[in-house]
């Protein structure tokens, strides 16, 4: 196999992943957060028309392919993939000259297949998370650190920085990265010569940046959001047992200290692909949820380290590719089979419901009653609709009726505080009379821990909500969802 051969190679093993990724169903919480950057574009404003927890960079973020979508009419999802393509392109672009400075080849060609792996074939449902577009940004200055260890500087370096540094302005959690790697090379270069770095003032530059942004354009995230969290999120338990000992972190652990130390020896390299993907565990644990995607950087950096470790030890750039990558395929298989989102949406049951919606009323103005993100908004987004709705969902709903406890309703005359904010916002959305609701049977949610709970019943005490559902009339019911159209 000709060394000039391989880069084609790479890309021709990865495209098929990038082209199913533009294809139904985007993940729920990326279709989410393109659906409000899609408002947003139109006139409505975040946090005050549109209410979500999460900072804005992940809204701002979305905006060019929510815009552009809307100018030249291609679907935003495939926009939306393409977008976070040329970010992370780009950005390898910059920092792949510095690799044959760092690495010898057979090292080289078995990281950047694993990359191919790690960035397309390894995320599965969950491309295009947050997860994997912090490890999309992360690898231009990952790539970019081992030059930094060796002494290396160039310009370019601060451009794949400023990528970074917006990855980790996504979430807090994210910091965990960065504190890393620069750890790493301040022990490594010594504090004078990480003080000259201009590397990490772009970075802190950015964050403060961002921060202002958020205080001057977005002053609601901490006049309604925060209050609303802390409201909300004050008794929230977790299951350290569950988090730290499930199926998530140890495999990471264990696997990225073995790889690791066999290869600590050997260079930066896989000292800091070990750093990265503790690091990037971390980040995942810190959000208390344990759910799979938390930890999809932290795998991404787990198959890099695997890729330089064979590339390492097999010399032979034909060899550590081709390892690589069966490698890569046979990893993200133990979770999702190729294609497995792709191939079987058009047999599930929200397929139907999406083809029921669309007989009903094409393109319609909806309004989902359920707690889960799940599948409006993939829905929303592979049938071109326009949901109405101030919140992305009814989440709050069990927080203030945990199922471990009895549901007392509260009188709706004396709901306060963020129930009196839900109870006031799906008003609202009904006066703006989407020509399509569906209602999620309470039981069937996870949030509600299998306990009955009846939306409509618990909306339809406030006379303003009551008098609006006046107006529907039931139509079909799929699986654990009724869907109701306006009668004209």
């Amino acid at each position: 196999m000709a060394a000039r051969r391989l880069p084609l190679i790479l890309g021709l093993l990865g495209l098929p992943w990038l082209i199913a990724a533009c294809f139904p169903p985007l993940n729920h919480d990326s279709a989410a957060v393109l659906t409000w950057a899609q408002r947003m574009v139109a006139g409505e404003r975040l946090y005050i028309d549109l209410i979500d927890v999460n900072p804005p960079m992940i809204f701002w973020l979305n905006l060019p392919p929510a815009a552009v979508a809307g100018w030249i009419g291609l679907p935003a999802p495939l926009l939306l993939v393409l977008w976070y393509a040329a970010l992370s392109l780009g950005g390898v672009a910059l920092a792949l000259p510095f690799l044959p400075r760092v690495l010898p080849e057979g090292a080289r060609w078995g990281l950047l297949t694993a990359a191919v792996g790690a960035l397309l074939i390894l995320p599965a449902h969950s491309f295009t998370q947050r997860e994997h577009l912090l490890l999309a940004l992360a690898l231009p200055y990952l790539l970019h650190a081992l030059a930094r260890a060796e002494g290396l500087r160039a310009p370019s370096m601060m451009a794949t920085a400023a990528l970074f540094a917006v990855a980790v302005c996504l979430k807090p959690h994210f910091l965990a990265l960065p504190a890393g790697v620069e750890a790493y090379l301040l022990v490594r270069r010594g504090l004078r010569t990480s003080l000259r770095d201009p590397v990490i003032a772009v970075m802190v530059g950015i964050g403060l940046a961002y921060l202002a942004a958020v205080v001057w354009l977005t002053p609601a995230y901490f006049q309604t959001i925060l209050p609303m969290m802390a409201e909300l999120y004050t008794g929230a338990g977790t299951d350290w047992g569950h988090l730290l000992l499930g199926d998530q972190v140890p495999p990471l652990i264990l696997g990225g200290l073995i790889l690791g130390g066999i290869g600590w020896k050997h260079g930066p390299a896989p000292r800091l692909l070990l750093i990265f993907t503790l690091a990037a565990t971390v980040a995942g644990v810190t959000q208390l949820k344990g759910w799979d995607y938390h930890f999809v950087a932290a795998r991404g950096g787990l198959l890099l380290l695997v890729g330089w470790t064979f590339g390492h030890w097999l010399k032979r750039p034909a060899v550590a590719v081709s390892a690589a990558f069966v490698l890569s395929l046979g990893y993200a298989s133990l979770t999702a089979p190729p294609f497995a989102a792709q191939r079987r949406f058009a047999a599930t049951p929200e397929a139907k419901l999406g083809q029921r919606m669309a007989q009903a009323v094409p393109h319609a103005s909806v309004l989902w009653f359920t707690t889960s993100l799940k599948p409006q908004f993939s829905l929303v987004q592979a049938l071109g609709q326009h949901y109405i709705g101030h919140y992305m969902s009814l989440w709050p709903l069990p927080e203030l009726y945990p199922p471990e406890a009895p549901h007392v309703l509260n009188p709706i005359a004396r709901s306060e505080g963020v129930e009196r904010q839900v109870i006031d916002a799906t008003a609202a959305d009904l006066a703006r009379k989407p020509d399509l609701i569906v209602v999620t049977d309470g039981a069937s949610e996870p949030g509600f821990g299998g306990q009955p709970w009846d939306h409509l019943t618990y909306f339809g005490r406030d006379p303003r909500i009551a008098e609006a559902l006046k107006a529907y009339r039931p139509i079909g019911k799929v699986d654990g969802w009724t869907l109701y159209q306006r009668t004209p």
